[in-house]
Parts: C-alpha cells; structure tokens; sequence
C-alpha cells in the first residue's frame, strides 16, 4: 500500500506525494483533554473503498477518522505576480486542496489514484499520561501510531472568540426551512463545531422592531429570547448584541438605525433608541444575561463617518450604561468611544503605541482578520497562505495579551458560492463591491449530511488551545513561555513557517508544564 503520514500543521494537496514532514509511522502528541492528530495520503487507489481500524489505544482515547476533500482555489485574488514572495502565495494558483474535512462513510474522495485521510485522537481529560503504541490498519495493512500523552490537563477557556454564524446559509445550503426540526439539528451540529474550536461567543438577532406611528415602537424579543437560549444549550457564554447601526455607503458621514432604517443621531433615531434601548436592558437582566453581552454600534467605523460614531456611542452610553461597546475597526479618530477595541492585526501592529493607550486607560484589546490584512508578511486564515498562518492568530493573542478574536465569517458563503469550488466570490458591502481572498467565507463546509470541518478550523483549535497553555507556562514562568513564543511568532508580520521548528517549540512548552 502507498500511504504518507503528514503532519496536522501543514496543508496537502491531491497532487502533491512528498512532505517535509511525510513519515511511514504517526508521532503525535498532545496534553490531556487535547487531540493528537495526523494526515493519512493513500496513493495508488483502483476504487475510493477503505477499510480503516485503531487498535491498541489507551483508556480514554476516542479516533475520530474523516474523509479529506479536495476543494478549489481557483485565483491567489490580491496578490499580483510582482508581489509573490515565499509563502506568499504558499502555491500558486489554481490548484485543489485538502482543506474540507468530511464525515467518514468508508470512502475516500480520490483524484485520480490519490486520496486522504484525517485522524484525530481525542484524549480525556482523565487519560493517564505516558507513551503508548497503538496500530492504524488500512486495507489489512498495519501503519504504527506513536502516541505521546503529557501529564499536563488543557486548561480552561479564557480566549474570547467569535467566528459570524449565519442561519440563512444553513436554511440554503441544505434546503431546511427556517425554524423547523431539521434547522435546528443542523444548527446543533455547526455550534458543536464551533464550540470544538474553542468559539464561546456569538453575534445575535431576532428582535422586532414594529412600528406604531409617532415616533412609538413595540418590540418583539421573544425569538432573540430563544435564539440565546439554544446557544447557551451549545455551551457558549458571551454575546454580541445586535449592531445599533449600519452605513449605507462608505463615504457617508450618517449612521442609520439596524432596526428602523432612519438616521440615528436624528430627533426620530433619538425617540427609537430612547424605547429599545431601555426595553433590551429590562429583557437582559429578566434573563440574568446582563455580564454575557457586549454591544457593536456599527462595524468598520471609518474617517467619514467618526464623528457620528462617537456621538451615537455616547448616546448608548447614556441609554444604556452598563452596556460594554465593541466594534472592529482600523485605527482612527474614535479615542474614548468603546471599551473593547478590535482592529486588525495589521493595525495593531502599525498602531500598536497608540491602541496601548487605549488599553492603559482601562479599555480592552482583542484583534481580527477579515479579507485583510492581503499583505506581505502578515498572517490570516486564508487557504493560499500556509495552514500554520491560521494557528498563528491566536499566538498573536498570547503575545500582545490580545483578549479576544473576532472573524466575520464561520459559514457566510457569497450569492452563487460554491464554496467547494469557488472560494473567491464577490461581496458587496454597502455600496462596495470586491472579491475576497480565498478561503474569506468560511470555515466550516456545507456537507451533505450537515456541516464538514476544515483543515483551517482545526488550526484554529490547535492555537486557541496552544494559548491557553502559553498562559497557563506565564503563570508560573513567565520568561520560559514568552521565549517558546517568540521561537515562531516575533509579530503578525514575521512567524516560523517551518512545521519542524514549530512541533519542537509545541513540545517543549507541554514538557515545561508536565514537569
């Protein structure tokens, strides 16, 4: 049998054999209530039939085993020929990937004689730590899985991340109607995998807004009541409040109402926010919601548009005072309008003197990446850059005591998307209109037995949980973890891309917290 083990931390394509990190034996690690996981490529495969067995694993260790799927990306859309650098694009354009992880039914998806495995070895929280041999049988044939256990436990969640989720999507791409018993199972299953990568907060929606004429407005909140509630059942803790306003072109000085469509700081938006405002607060604290909810005033604020944001801000602040405000945002003339500031990771970096004084004033940090930062150098989830490029966004965390992460898109596939061959769709924002680098829309796949993981949503979970440790070493040496991180991340600008030198520097953190 032709095969390859490859490592979890580098991408795979469907034509490409050799690997820095191609091995005949699985060496993998991971701390109690981790994963330890690894890529299997088949060569030589006369039918897509495969019969696949773990044995030998120690009590308290699950395989989970997926189908790797080839998806297109059709264009490196951003970069041109005279920018290209190493790593940037990691390969050119087009070419199919290894990025969709589907649900294993004993097949595998072949291009040509090739195709791909993908396991993940799930370790309680209560697994005895050691070294253990298991075996993988492929097709009779026995493949050697060395598995390593450290002793230390994968602490507790305290990154706050938030990845946008999107109902319509689901009700479109797997033709459910909204609201029905399959929308909701489908629904249980994207939270399941989001919550697997670590995401605990998610943006919200569901109020009513009726109006009754002379300036006087109802509210319904009961859907937004229940919608909360199934995402408090899914095992997430924070919330983002609905968006108080929108602009309708970029190069508009208004901000318009989310709920009501007219100008916010107008006498009419005064008289709307002056009942919903008050009404929303009474509903939150009915519901002992008050502490999980931040609030965005309206996304991307920019130069045209500053002073109404700050003025609207201050008209929250005085509606709602214990409301927290939140918002992404490049750096800009909003000094004092929120207490969470999230820009991009680029901007944070050519900002960073001036976003710190935010922060010593008492407000808090997080970062985000959407269709940018598209520049040389600096790090995003997008699928022609390298997959250690993603789980280097939550080491941007750790380094900068970032509080938060933010990506507008878990699941938003574009009108048309075929997000399995098409991954640079256009976008309108506003009265803007673009393609996005690929990969931009999502993270999760619309399978055809609900949603499939991606390659890049598991690197997601390896950094938000290789945080989490970072923070857990700073606690008791603060020198030895900040050394391990800057052994592959010096800045969103400049990481270690060799998969080798990052599994070391991985290692040696979960050694210094097993001792």
């Amino acid at each position: 049998m032709k095969y390859n083990v490859v490592s979890p931390f580098e991408f795979t394509y469907p034509d490409v054999w050799d690997y820095a990190t191609g091995s005949t034996r699985a060496d993998v690690f991971a701390p109690r209530g981790g994963y330890a996981c690894f890529q299997l490529l088949l060569g030589d495969r006369k039918d897509n039939s495969v019969s696949v067995e773990v044995s030998g694993l120690p009590l308290g260790v699950a395989a989970e085993v997926y189908t790797m799927t080839p998806v297109q990306v059709e264009r490196n859309h951003g970069i041109s020929e005279e920018e290209c650098a190493p790593h940037y694009p990691e390969r050119k354009a087009p070419y199919w990937l290894y990025d969709c992880y589907r649900t294993f039914d004993g097949t595998l998806d072949l291009t040509g004689e090739a195709g791909g495995l993908y396991f993940a070895l799930k370790v309680d929280a209560n697994t005895l730590p050691g070294d253990y041999r298991a075996t993988l049988t492929v097709d009779g044939e026995d493949i050697p899985v060395d598995l390593k256990i450290y002793s230390v436990c994968l602490p507790e969640e305290t990154l706050k991340i938030i990845m946008g989720y999107s109902s319509p999507a689901v009700v479109q791409y797997h033709g459910v109607e909204p609201g029905s018993e399959e929308y909701f199972k489908l629904e249980e299953q994207y939270l399941a995998m989001l919550r697997r990568t670590h995401q605990n907060m998610m943006y919200t929606g569901g109020i009513r807004s009726i109006n009754l004429g002379d300036n006087r407005w109802d509210f319904d909140f009961s859907p937004f009541v229940a919608q909360v509630k199934r995402y408090m059942a899914a095992g997430m803790k924070y919330f983002n409040a609905p968006a108080i306003g929108f602009r309708k072109s970029w190069s508009d000085s208004a901000i318009n109402l989310c709920g009501a469509g007219i100008e916010a700081l107008s006498y009419e938006g005064y008289c709307y926010l002056s009942q919903y405002l008050p009404r929303f607060r009474e509903v939150l604290i009915e519901n002992g919601w008050l502490d999980n909810f931040v609030m965005g005033i309206a996304d991307e604020p920019n130069e045209a548009n500053a002073t109404a944001f700050r003025a609207l801000c201050g008209l929250v602040r005085k509606l709602f005072p214990e409301m927290r405000l939140i918002d992404a945002m490049s750096y800009g003339v909003l000094h004092g309008a929120l207490d969470i500031w999230v820009p991009l990771n680029a901007e944070y970096d050519k900002h960073m003197a001036e976003i710190e004084t935010l922060r010593a004033a008492g407000d808090e940090i997080w970062h985000y990446v959407c269709c940018g930062p598209r520049e040389k150098g600096y790090i995003n989830r997008f699928m022609d850059y390298p997959l250690l490029s993603t789980l280097y966004l939550h080491w941007g965390n750790y380094k900068y005591d970032l509080a938060g992460y933010l990506h507008w898109a878990a699941n938003c596939y574009q009108p048309g998307q075929d997000p399995f061959t098409l991954n640079c769709p256009e976008h309108h924002n506003a009265d803007a209109v673009c393609y996005l680098p690929a990969g931009d829309t999502h993270i999760i796949y619309p399978g055809k037995d609900g949603p499939w993981m991606s390659a890049r949503l598991e690197a997601e979970r390896v950094g938000a949980e290789d945080y989490e440790l970072l923070r857990l070493l700073a606690e008791k040496d603060k020198s030895l973890a900040d050394g391990i991180c800057d052994r592959v991340f010096r800045s969103f600008a400049d990481v270690e891309y060799d998969v080798s030198v990052y599994t070391a520097a991985k290692r040696e953190l979960l050694e210094a917290l097993s001792e």
